[in-house]
């Protein structure tokens, strides 16, 4: 649903149906790594959405254009904006070195651990889940950036001011930051699902 929907706010929550599944496969596999998979990618995946919602926010209110093929180009006019959601574009495909990445792998570690069958399917799911995000992710990032018009109809239009800015730059920061150093996260989720805390 995603990959068709062509309003930003919509292809976004289709993406968070898509994404609360790899946080219920982690439960549902039922050992401590799962909990602790899905409990890191249910923090990591608020970081990287709510920077992506925040950018599809800021869009609208600049241009008053809340579809995809509205993006054509913005990305030369609006660069905090679109830059921001290429973080969150990237870390929510699970790209190494972001914070989807950390939660993605310590899920299909849990799911190689259980030895189950149906976890491998889970992981396979995963994997394809991964290649449709970069296709309904990068496709916005590769209009803004690289349009398949010469012109678009909204090159006036600009980054809004820092008090839109800067949320939209703290939450990419935060969601970089998980995938650079997501180990004191990830040592107290796994406390968590130890029963430890």
């Amino acid at each position: 649903r995603a990959v068709k929907e062509r309003h930003i706010k919509r292809r976004l929550a289709w993406s968070t149906v898509s994404n609360l599944s790899y946080i219920l496969f982690g439960l549902t596999l039922m050992t401590p790594e799962g909990l602790t998979g899905g409990l890191a990618h249910f923090v990591i995946h608020g970081f990287m959405k709510i920077t992506a919602f925040l950018c599809a926010g800021a869009f609208m209110h600049q241009t008053g254009k809340s579809h995809v093929y509205d993006m054509d180009g913005m990305g030369k006019s609006m660069k905090v904006v679109f830059g921001t959601f290429a973080v969150s574009s990237l870390g929510l495909m699970g790209v190494p070195g972001f914070a989807g990445f950390i939660s993605k792998w310590n899920l299909t570690a849990a799911a190689v651990e259980s030895g189950n069958v149906l976890a491998y399917v889970g992981v396979v799911c995963l994997l394809l889940s991964a290649l449709l995000t970069a296709i309904y992710m990068l496709g916005v990032v590769s209009r803004a950036f690289f349009p398949s018009r010469r012109e678009t109809a909204l090159e006036t239009a600009a980054d809004p001011g820092w008090q839109m800015c800067l949320p939209l730059i703290l939450c990419a920061a935060a969601s970089a930051l998980l995938g650079l150093f997501s180990q004191p996260l990830l040592d107290f989720l796994r406390a968590v699902a130890l029963g430890l805390i």
